[in-house]
């Protein structure tokens, strides 16, 4: 081999590996399977209270939000909506822990960044809190904005 068709080749391979390390840390792991919001005006999350998100605890993480409903009734008050996306790496953020009240970046990442329901941070090594967003209620439909 040429030096120059092994430099190109080194040059293609890094590149290669790159785009794919960051593809893998930055706002994937969606656990929507479709993350377009359904209802269409400017909200960027749309749910039927009437079959999502019943219980205290239950979340869902769809469309750069991860909505959680933290109390009873169909309320704005009842739920928090927060953008899904860590401070520290861009990640997605994997789960809301129930028992510790706290939403969990510790996939794909795996730095272990913990945030509460109100956004701020718990446990770095984010230093920075996820974005708040603005929850209305209408009777059974929740919309984020």
């Amino acid at each position: 081999m040429e030096r120059r068709d092994f430099v190109s080749n080194i040059g293609l391979t890094l590149a290669l590996v790159c785009t794919a390390g960051l593809a893998a840390c930055s706002k994937g792991g969606s656990n929507d399977p479709d993350p377009t919001p359904p209802g269409g005006g400017n909200a960027k999350l749309t749910l039927n209270l009437g079959s999502d998100l019943t219980n205290v605890g239950d979340f869902r993480i769809s469309n750069g939000v991860i909505i959680i409903r933290t109390g009873s009734g169909n309320t704005a008050a009842a739920f928090t909506a927060l953008s899904s996306t860590c401070t520290h790496q861009g990640c997605t953020v994997a789960t809301f822990n129930n028992s510790s009240k706290l939403i969990e970046c510790n996939a794909p990442c795996g730095h272990g960044s913990r945030y509460t329901t109100t956004g701020s941070v718990n446990t770095g090594p984010a230093t920075a809190a996820l974005t708040a967003y603005t929850i209305k209620v209408d009777g059974n439909v929740l919309s984020v904005s």
